[in-house]
């Protein structure tokens, strides 16, 4: 049992390693095209950086659904975003000393992203007179130490999923169309654009290959790992996964931070959050019924509701608290930091 638990791992460290330099190509070509085009740092961060390095979350996502096993996919949402938060912004504040804070979130991607989570919360959680009855049920049979199987009424309906794309878009369009001179002059352009090179287009479509065959034996063995170790596939999702496929932010974080260049950080965080929240979890949400065990999107059992969901909550106002100030220093980067091992402790239940 043990040495089989051990091989399922190892085989899921290698699909995640092959999604993270899959990746880490494709979101390189990405990159260079909007330094190409002339993209300002904190469009470049929300939308071309955003969507490419939450591209493993997405294809991890898809073929979670097409192979049945759609609760992996709340899982990586919700553990990629606190990832996002705690893990990426603490260590790159960690490793740059100090983060100096010059776009208005307060006026942009803050309100967004709490907007994201009571989106999510509206579709993740039960609502209705008959779901509230059940919920309240399985609840109090929690709090005894018994089942905690919210069954077929814990998901997400294709209508639901297209809300969640459908604000995406909104966001998109609030920067790229109604504030895009604003953004411009706030956030900087590029400092010179390279010349296009074919080279760039081979690395894109040779990262997406690459990402779809590493999502592909990610999904499979993550359910093997989390059947050997009897825990459920949602928490095999919001920890090695979502650790897995926020690595490609990590190093765009701190590869931006290198540059002095905190702007395209932020976007990347609050940006590939947004996409998470919106896109990951919107898209397979429409598609689910007809893939897969054709039924809605599965939430899962009660890691979801009652660590992982308020757990982001919570997050989301730490990161809230630490940048109002508009500075990010490396203490608070510890506290972000810690903040995210509390997490995986507790999803394990280590304490």
């Amino acid at each position: 049992m043990e040495f089989s638990i051990l091989i399922n791992l190892a085989f899921l460290v290698l699909s995640l390693a092959l999604l993270l330099v899959s990746a880490d190509k494709f979101v390189g070509g990405a990159e260079e095209i909007g330094l190409v085009l002339g993209v300002p740092h904190f469009i470049m961060g929300i939308t071309v950086l955003a969507v490419g390095t939450s591209f493993p979350e997405l294809v991890t996502s898809l073929f979670a659904v097409y192979d049945g096993t759609s609760e992996i996919v709340i899982g990586t949402v919700i553990g990629s975003n606190i990832a996002n938060i705690l893990l990426i912004l603490g260590v790159t504040a960690i490793f740059a000393k100090s983060i100096n804070i010059t776009w208005d979130l307060l006026h942009g991607d803050l309100p967004m992203l709490f907007g994201s989570l009571l989106l999510m919360g509206f579709v993740v959680y039960p609502l209705s007179s008959a779901d509230w009855a059940e919920f309240t049920e399985i609840s109090a049979s929690i709090a005894q130490g018994g089942p905690g199987n919210l069954g077929s009424r814990s998901s997400i309906t294709p209508l639901e999923g297209l809300i969640l794309v459908v604000g995406y878009l909104l966001y998109l369009n609030y920067y790229t169309v109604r504030h895009k001179e604003e953004v411009a002059k706030n956030s900087g352009q590029p400092e010179e654009r390279p010349p296009f090179r074919m080279l760039t287009v081979f690395w894109i479509v040779a990262g997406m290959l690459g990402v779809m065959i590493g999502a592909k034996f990610t999904v499979d063995f993550a359910v093997a790992l989390a059947t050997e170790m009897q825990i459920g596939t949602e928490v095999v999702a919001a920890s090695l996964i979502a650790f897995g496929t926020s690595m490609p932010e990590l190093v765009v974080s701190i590869s931006a931070a290198r540059r002095n260049n905190f702007e395209m950080v932020l976007g990347n965080v609050t940006g590939s959050n947004i996409f998470n929240t919106f896109m990951v979890l919107g898209i397979p949400s429409m598609i689910a019924p007809w893939m897969g065990d054709r039924v809605y999107l599965k939430v899962g059992e009660e890691s979801i509701l009652f660590l992982q969901f308020p757990f982001y909550a919570a997050t989301l106002f730490l990161f809230l608290v630490v940048v109002l100030d508009k500075t990010l220093t490396r203490t608070e980067g510890w506290v972000v930091f810690l903040a995210y091992i509390l997490f995986i402790c507790k999803l394990f239940s280590f304490i």
